[in-house]
């Protein structure tokens, strides 16, 4: 049973990753189809329903480094912690898929993407308002 739910989470993340590259690649809801602004420079939050009520809310784009605004270093991003505290603040599981092609994919079970928006703004503040794209709200 164990092995099935792994494979299972496994086929769901290939498959959200696939939803996402072609998303990605043909369709930017900011500017429509072959828009001029590629939207890589926006952290995009989608949901993604599973079977019955069961969804799936993914945050991919994230920045891999940030810039200190008053000393201008640059750092990593610990995804690992952003993670945790997601899964922490909002009482659900997730996990981290590293993809060489997407970078990494925060995913999270349950249609949580407003709050994960608001989350990331006001709680991390690496990214702002205008960087964010809520998908299918």
């Amino acid at each position: 049973l164990k092995s099935k739910r792994v494979w299972g989470l496994f086929v769901s993340a290939i498959h959200i990753s696939s939803v996402i590259m072609e998303m990605g690649d043909k369709f930017d809801a900011s500017g429509g189809f072959d828009s001029k602004d590629d939207g890589k420079n926006k952290v995009h939050i989608r949901m993604q329903q599973r079977n019955g009520r069961k969804s799936w809310t993914t945050v991919a784009g994230f920045p891999e480094q940030v810039r200190l605004p008053k000393s201008g270093k640059v750092l990593a991003v610990d995804f690992d912690k952003i993670l945790r505290a997601l899964k922490k603040t909002f009482k659900t599981n997730g996990v981290l898929i590293r993809d060489a092609e997407h970078g990494s994919v925060i995913q999270l079970q349950g249609d949580i993407r407003k709050e994960v928006a608001e989350f990331l703004i006001e709680v991390t503040a690496i990214i702002t308002k205008d960087q964010v794209m809520i998908h299918g709200s």
